[in-house]
């Protein structure tokens, strides 16, 4: 096992003791609509392979499905295969064109309305002058009292 790996493996576990013994700290947003809602995901991202290599991101996707086990897919966006963890869902994605294969199953034609590019043409432009804000955020420590007018909390080291 690799240190990078063992090292992620390790902070998950850590992670996972802070949040048990701090209850008052929201989870962490790690969402994702892979099983059709919002849900906390873990993603791993498929490498598109370098010159040389033959792992193409299919191989690794299949890899990563038989390690799983009763692993669910989804082809909304990218070709993702997921599985739940209790409260956590494990998905591996890639490109949806690098796995599957887009088949045209028929044709239809459907009608549709659009502004008339004739009449838009016709139609004069004005020029309107607006007001725009030019903004920048300006952040206070938080752990030193805020300026006027900002609230915050401070926190005991």
């Amino acid at each position: 096992m690799t240190d990078n790996r063992q090292a992620f493996i390790d902070g998950l576990h850590q992670i996972a003791d802070f949040l048990a013994e701090h209850p008052e700290v929201p989870l962490p947003a790690l969402g994702s609509f892979v099983s059709g809602s919002y849900e906390p995901t873990l993603a791993i991202l498929t490498q598109v392979p370098r010159a040389g290599e033959d792992r193409d991101q299919r191989a690794q996707l299949a890899e990563i499905a038989r390690a799983m086990g009763k692993a669910e897919k989804s082809t909304q966006h990218e070709f993702a295969v997921y599985r739940r963890f209790a409260g956590v869902i494990l998905a591996a994605y890639a490109d949806r064109d690098e796995v599957c294969t887009r088949v045209v199953t028929g044709t239809r034609e459907v009608t549709v309305e659009i502004p008339d590019p004739e009449a838009l043409a016709a139609v004069t432009k004005v020029s309107v002058t607006k007001v725009i804000e030019d903004v920048e955020w300006v952040c206070q420590p938080l752990m030193k009292p805020a300026a006027p007018g900002l609230q915050f909390v401070e926190v005991p080291a």
